[in-house]
């Protein structure tokens, strides 16, 4: 598939993907930061994400908050206590970064957590992806966070490989700008909820995905399959 082949198909299905995001509303939509969105409980959330599933992570958001309820608290919380509260997590080895993160925005940000991606990306323990993640989530940014399913569902999608097993390659993520909402693309949240949850990293659900036609993965597998 020649790239500028790619690229259509990319914006193809990212318009597809956005006139059917309600056929596929799930239990996700009521993630505790979801449900009450505000830049700190968003920010929270994506730094206890990182290494962490989000089901774990939803049973105790709600009682972290209740003890660290901004970001002024996280930062000068007892670093002990915070270890003991995140242990269940396994996020304990995370929380100087996490207090580091939270004293840097308190220090340099007057306690708000940072609008864009470029002061965000300068925040210490933020990499691109939750920088990305912050933005479009806390403050509805159309940049699309380059999480590991959305390039695995680019990598399925266009043939391109996944070169590297979380980062993708350069070429996937040159394609992301395509899937964005600017373009008639998906909300993110909902582009990513697909991809968790239709296109997954193991036995995607290809009956029910309404891209599977412009999908290069399932065009193989019903070649080799024969079905």
């Amino acid at each position: 598939m020649l790239y500028d082949e790619m690229t259509a198909a990319v914006q193809r299905v990212s318009r597809r993907l956005r006139e059917t995001a309600d056929e596929y509303r799930t239990p996700l939509d009521n993630l505790p930061w979801r449900r009450e969105r505000t830049p700190y409980r968003v920010f929270l959330a994506e730094m206890l994400l990182v290494r962490t599933r989000t089901d774990v992570v939803a049973r105790l958001f709600d009682s972290l908050v209740s003890r660290y309820p901004d970001i002024r608290a996280l930062a000068h919380a007892d670093q002990g206590q915070l270890a003991n509260d995140l242990e269940p997590l396994g996020l304990r080895k995370r929380v100087p970064l996490i207090q580091k993160a939270a004293k840097h925005i308190v220090e340099q940000h007057c306690g708000i957590v940072p609008r864009t991606v470029e002061e965000l990306i300068s925040v210490p323990g933020l990499g691109l992806y939750t920088a990305t993640a912050i933005a479009a989530f806390a403050y509805d940014s159309s940049e699309v966070p380059a999480d590991v399913n959305i390039l695995r569902f680019l990598s399925r999608i266009t043939g391109l490989p996944m070169k590297h097993p979380t980062k993708g390659s350069e070429d996937l993520r040159a394609l992301l700008p395509h899937l964005s909402r600017d373009l008639d693309g998906p909300e993110s949240e909902s582009l990513l909820d697909f991809t968790r949850l239709v296109c997954k990293p193991r036995h995607p659900k290809c009956e029910v995905c309404p891209i599977r036609d412009d999908c290069a993965h399932y065009r193989s597998s019903v070649c080799v399959t024969g079905s």
